[in-house]
């Protein structure tokens, strides 16, 4: 019996000891603008979303949404060669976000890293690369190439008119609709559904294919066209139609 009251005695205080004290969330904002010479845009987030927006300013203005518990979340700016680069890093074992909202001149080159986070991009005319590793990328009112790349997240786009798109999604499909012909559009999934709606106004050059799942092409096919439409995914369905 002492034994067993021994034993009882000891767990209290290991229980207590896992006791963890985490914290209220805390929350920030940060607002700058920069002016002058910068032709491209760098974004490199941690965990946080990125919104990138083109308008008719000459200038790049930036808004920080900062999340933290105890130690706030290190961010930088900073221009070089004409290239604005934007880098967040939480501290380690610590949660954290730091989200962006950055307006830029419309015909900037974006580049954007994200780690885990949705990505908008809206109302841009210069190349466009996107690479997140958990979450959407969203397209809208781009004209640009682009260079889209999501390892687990769904890649949309509407009214898209750039001339060359390669769209890439390891887990998460793919459903772009294009407002203009392309000259190339590549999109390829391993598990998840791609989706294309081009005008149907000219023929295309197509080439589609599934390894599990159904092929649908409803445009006028051309394998002479200078459009030219390259779908495929590992495990859904591949379906080329004329945009609405």
């Amino acid at each position: 019996m002492a034994a067993a009251v021994l034993t009882a005695g000891l767990a209290a205080p290991a229980l207590a000891g896992c006791y963890v004290d985490v914290g209220a969330l805390q929350h920030r904002t940060r607002d700058y603008s920069v002016a002058g010479q910068v032709q491209a845009l760098v974004v490199n987030a941690h965990v946080g979303g990125v919104h990138v927006t083109g308008g008719g300013s000459g200038r790049v203005s930036v808004t920080e949404h900062i999340s933290f518990r105890h130690t706030v979340p290190v961010t930088t700016h900073r221009i070089t060669a004409g290239t604005l680069t934007l880098d967040s890093h939480c501290p380690s074992l610590e949660t954290c976000s730091v989200s962006y909202d950055i307006k830029v001149p419309r015909a900037m080159t974006v580049h954007v890293r994200d780690n885990v986070g949705v990505i908008r991009l809206e109302s841009l005319s210069g190349q466009v690369t996107a690479h997140t590793n958990a979450g959407n990328i969203d397209l809208g009112s781009v004209s640009g190439p682009l260079d889209i790349t999501g390892h687990a997240g769904s890649i949309l786009g509407r009214d898209v008119s750039s001339p060359r798109a390669t769209l890439r999604s390891s887990v998460g499909g793919i459903e772009v609709t294009f407002s203009a012909a392309p000259a190339a559009v590549t999109a390829t999934a391993d598990i998840g559904s791609v989706t294309l709606r081009v005008p149907g106004n000219v023929p295309y050059a197509v080439h589609a294919s599934t390894s599990a799942g159904s092929t649908r092409v409803g445009v006028t096919r051309s394998p002479a066209s200078p459009h030219v439409i390259t779908a495929s995914t590992r495990t859904g369905s591949v379906t080329i139609e004329p945009a609405p």
